[in-house]
């Protein structure tokens, strides 16, 4: 468990530095550098009369996302009452988070999601670290901090792929409770696998944050949600935080139509499964035939690999000359992960990836 230097953080799908750097325009790139679903949600076209007012579908976005997230859960009769923030993505959650808490120090996965660590860093805390792959061994020796003001795990891990079953963070929330520790479950990539959601189980110490953008497919709309404990002291000072008008009108009135939308949930799941896991196959023969990978991580809506961090620079950038953008993950100076965002089933988009890692292929073999 170390220290580290505030550092910003890299993420995929800057297409337009991409473009200028290896001089291939926009419209013509593969981008794989994200974990956003590319069958997005069908949702009502949004005019511009629509945006001419203030939002205020507030009520039925709040109505809708209840239902998705926590069906009758949040009701004054249930057992543990829940409180439901509709959020401008969950990234606003991960930026403000930090601020409801004194300074101290905070527990994250050595290789997750690194706004998360850039946040808390910024905002003045400790952080410290633990193995992403085994996180109910490496908790204990974090319980030890004095001070240790929140735990963080990214669940299913991004880019990791792992996934901690929900009856051990209850067990860790138990454990944590007792330091008056808060354990905050990252689940931005949950919705295709609800049934290993938290929600709308958690205790009192716990807050789930939810993105809407991966899952839908329409990330530019910017559309969270955090759950927590109604009297969860964290929850009520990230909720005085926000501003009105915090979600826009089209965000609004897509979150009401997609949220209520059950059958395309099951039938994209579905897809989304069956996707990945051809995707995966298919990527694992062509990198495996050059004898690079050591591991692979799959999710719904990505495939990640393991291999040394030159090896994947290699790839990263013979893709890249290719017009196919991936996400490279630096674990440490040795090791990296390459990850795939899904692509679409269209023909041109096919015949573009086959193309692209087979050039890439010949490259790769010259630099063996």
């Amino acid at each position: 468990m170390t220290d580290t230097s505030i550092s910003l953080t890299k993420h995929g799908g800057k297409l337009t530095e991409a473009s200028r750097r290896h001089g291939i325009e926009r419209c013509n790139w593969l981008d794989l550098s994200t974990g956003i679903n590319p069958w997005p949600y069908p949702m009502a076209p949004i005019d511009a009369r629509s945006c001419q007012a203030l939002p205020d579908h507030d009520q039925g976005l709040h109505a809708a996302a209840v239902r998705y997230y926590l069906g009758k859960s949040a009701t004054p009769d249930s057992k543990r009452p829940l409180t439901l923030l509709n959020i401008p993505g969950s990234q606003w959650a991960i930026e403000a988070l930090p601020q409801c808490f004194a300074s101290g120090s905070v527990a994250l996965p050595d290789t997750g999601y690194r706004e998360h660590e850039w946040r808390w860093q910024q905002a003045g805390h400790q952080t410290l670290f633990y193995d992403a792959d085994r996180p109910d061994k490496a908790m204990q020796h974090i319980f030890s901090a004095n001070t240790l003001r929140a735990v963080i795990v990214v669940n299913p891990n991004n880019p990791g792929g792992q996934h901690v079953p929900p009856r051990t963070l209850r067990q860790l929330a138990g454990a944590l409770k007792e330091k008056g520790t808060v354990l905050i479950v990252d689940e931005a990539f949950a919705d295709a696998t609800p049934e290993k959601s938290l929600l709308p189980d958690i205790a009192d110490n716990i807050i789930v944050l939810r993105s809407f953008g991966k899952f839908f497919g329409l990330a530019g709309l910017r559309l969270g949600a955090v759950v927590g404990a109604s009297q969860s002291e964290t929850l009520q000072r990230l909720s005085s935080m926000q501003g009105p008008w915090r979600v826009t009108s089209p965000a609004q009135l897509a979150g009401m139509e997609a949220l209520s939308d059950h059958h395309w949930q099951k039938v994209m799941r579905a897809k989304l499964q069956r996707a990945s896991q051809q995707q995966g196959q298919w990527l694992e023969k062509r990198l495996g035939a050059h004898g690079d990978i050591t591991r692979r991580r799959q999710s719904a809506l990505f495939n990640g690999f393991d291999m040394t961090l030159a090896r994947a620079r290699q790839w990263h950038e013979a893709l890249s000359q290719q017009a196919v953008l991936t996400r490279l993950w630096v674990v440490d100076e040795q090791c990296a992960i390459l990850r795939f965002g899904l692509h679409d089933e269209r023909i041109q988009t096919t015949r573009h990836l086959e193309q692209a890692m087979s050039a890439a292929g010949r490259v790769m073999e010259k630099r063996s």
